[in-house]
């Protein structure tokens, strides 16, 4: 009798053991290298449209403090066309989705109302055409991100670059989304504001 209540103690305890390690594992795996995000928002449309699950790759660009935020190694920098999840910069933003247009250091030419980088060729608001007239630089350790919906996105055309401290991952898979009018949602924490007005 004693031994039977032993060996069920046991299975109890190595079941709890599994279930403990598998939660940590889950929780590693999320802080430091895969996220599952929902795309909110317009500004990647038609590629990414609102409801689109996206698989980011945390651990693309380096390995990142989960409190502070900032990469405690790095062995990689973006690169112009990557889809990459943005953390919230200092003016306030949600976490966005967006393509690196340009990496610093480097000028872009603005010029008849467009943008030309290493990323290609984006068109300028007129807000944007005014502040970006000429050849903006884009300083070492920061991208400048757009949408590919140029107008509906609220990108760096409008807040400038974002250092790349702040680029969270890439964005490796994407599936799903709805076309059609976008619907108001409840704010969930895994979800990924373009912040489009």
């Amino acid at each position: 009798m004693v031994a039977i209540k032993r060996k069920s103690l046991r299975g109890r305890l190595s079941a709890s053991r599994i279930v403990v390690v598998a939660v940590a594992i889950a929780m590693l795996v999320k802080l430091f290298a895969l996220d599952l995000v929902i795309v909110r928002g317009v500004s990647m449309s038609p590629a990414i449209r609102p409801g689109t699950v996206a698989l980011v790759a945390r651990f693309a660009y380096g390995i990142r403090s989960p409190f502070s935020g900032a990469y405690v190694l790095r062995w990689a920098e973006p690169s112009p066309g990557d889809i990459v999840l943005v953390a919230p910069t200092a003016n306030g933003s949600r976490r966005a989705v967006k393509r690196v247009f340009e990496l610093g250091p480097a000028y872009m030419k603005a010029e008849a109302g467009t943008l030309r980088g290493r990323g290609g060729t984006v068109s300028l608001g007129d807000s944007a055409s005014s502040a970006l007239a000429g050849s903006p630089y884009v300083s070492a350790g920061r991208a400048f991100v757009v949408g590919d919906n140029q107008e509906r996105s609220l990108d760096s055309r409008d807040y400038g670059s974002v250092p790349i401290e702040k680029i969270v991952g890439k964005v490796l898979l994407y599936a799903g989304g709805r076309s059609g009018p976008v619907k108001k949602t409840e704010y969930s924490k895994d979800a990924a504001d373009d912040v489009d007005r």
